[in-house]
């Protein structure tokens, strides 16, 4: 027995106990000092103010045939409330192969509410034109309720014809109706009585329930690369959900400007508007690693997504189209590798630590993390991880010291 082992046994059962509480406090204390040789050089500016990570859908398969097609958006959503991200997107798609699975997001943010505590449930978007505002208003409310007062919600003028088959007189006028029934649905809310014909034409009052949690319905307008779209959600003093891939990277950056001064112009707080942006995303270990993992699944989806466009015009010039079909497949490879390179959360977490203070320098709050683009199950659940840590690199200065 060794000169060590010989002291050990010696110990009575307290100075063992003694012994190991303070070996423990000192691996601890070794492991808090490691440093973190990957973690990137982070801006002052975005120390102090931090940048958001929700998570959001798009393109689930609703023509698949599996029991459990939901699976990933519980299991995530719930990931996501424990992890300290801000809040999960549901959009509203319709008929098409990708997004088929998210016909009603106020339905599935109901079934979130019961599972999640902190998480901000949101509708990304509701095509507004499509519905009769009472019924948006009643719907949000039930799961404003639900949820404790989590809600909120982007509004979208919508753009595939074949979404209007549920509305079909509303497509030509779709941005006009789009904001006169916005501002009944905020009078709703409210508890401002509104005035609609019953079935004689005779306008009654109608006052929606049930009341809802919060006093105020917290908008978003879901805005693509159009300057007047974002100077309304500024003078409106509404908040912006927008994709990258819609902006080239000056383009954002003066969109935003833009916004801001809108909301200043017009008596709103310039610097309280969030500005969300998607970008598809996986955080792994290594870049070229997340690049062979992705690769496939993306450029399907691109495929897809390019498919829907073919849909749209179908009497487009049959030379036109017999030289897109013969080009398409470059198309796609020189998409995904841009949608790598410049315009996704996509590699390690100091790839896209990049991009995140890229995006704070452009003056944007939020990241909404694009998950359903192709990739198994447990691919996503693995790299939700990777996304955790990254989250945890970018909370605001002020907040860490508070936990």
């Amino acid at each position: 027995m060794s000169d060590l082992e010989t002291r050990l046994a010696a110990l009575s059962p307290e100075q063992r106990r003694i012994l190991e509480q303070r070996l423990k406090q000192k691996s601890t204390a070794a492991k808090d000092n490691v440093v973190d040789t990957d973690k990137p050089n982070i801006s002052e500016s975005l120390k102090k103010k931090g940048m958001d990570f929700s998570l959001i859908f798009f393109s689930g398969e609703g023509s698949s045939n599996k029991p459990d097609k939901y699976r990933l958006l519980l299991e995530s959503a719930k990931f996501a409330d424990q992890h300290g991200f801000k809040a999960v997107w549901t959009p509203e798609r319709h008929f098409q192969k990708i997004g088929g699975l998210y016909p009603n997001p106020s339905v599935l943010a109901a079934a979130l509410a019961t599972m999640t505590k902190n998480i901000q449930l949101r509708a990304g978007s509701v095509v507004v034109p499509l519905h009769n505002p009472l019924r948006v208003a009643e719907e949000w409310s039930v799961v404003d309720n639900l949820s404790g007062g989590r809600v909120e919600i982007s509004v979208a003028t919508g753009w595939h014809p074949a979404d209007f088959v549920l509305n079909p007189g509303a497509y030509e006028n779709r941005k006009e109706l789009m904001f006169k029934n916005l501002e009944q649905i905020r009078q709703l809310w409210r508890g401002d009585t509104v005035k609609l014909p019953d079935i004689t034409g005779e306008e009654i009052d109608i006052l929606m329930l049930p009341r809802p949690v919060q006093p105020e319905l917290p908008l978003f307008l879901t805005a693509s690369g159009n300057p007047a779209t974002w100077a309304k959600a500024g003078e409106m003093g509404l908040n912006i959900l927008c994709s990258l891939s819609n902006h080239p990277a000056d383009g954002l950056k003066e969109r935003i400007k833009l916004y801001r001064e809108k909301r200043e112009e017009n008596g709103h707080d310039p610097e309280a508007g969030t500005v969300a942006v998607m970008l598809h995303t996986y955080v792994g270990e290594q870049d070229d690693e997340v690049k062979d993992l992705v690769r496939e699944p993306l450029r399907d989806y691109l495929d897809t997504f390019l498919e829907q466009y073919d849909t749209m015009n179908p009497n487009r010039d049959e030379d036109v189209g017999c030289m897109f079909n013969n080009n398409r497949d470059t198309l796609i490879k020189f998409a995904f590798e841009k949608y790598f390179q410049m315009s996704s959360l996509m590699g390690s977490k100091k790839k896209c630590a990049a991009m995140v203070e890229r995006l704070h320098q452009y003056g944007v709050d939020e990241i909404a993390c694009l998950l359903d683009y192709g990739l198994e199950y447990e691919q996503i659940m693995k790299g939700l991880e990777g996304l955790k840590g990254l989250n945890e690199w970018f909370t605001p200065v002020q907040q860490k010291q508070l936990v």
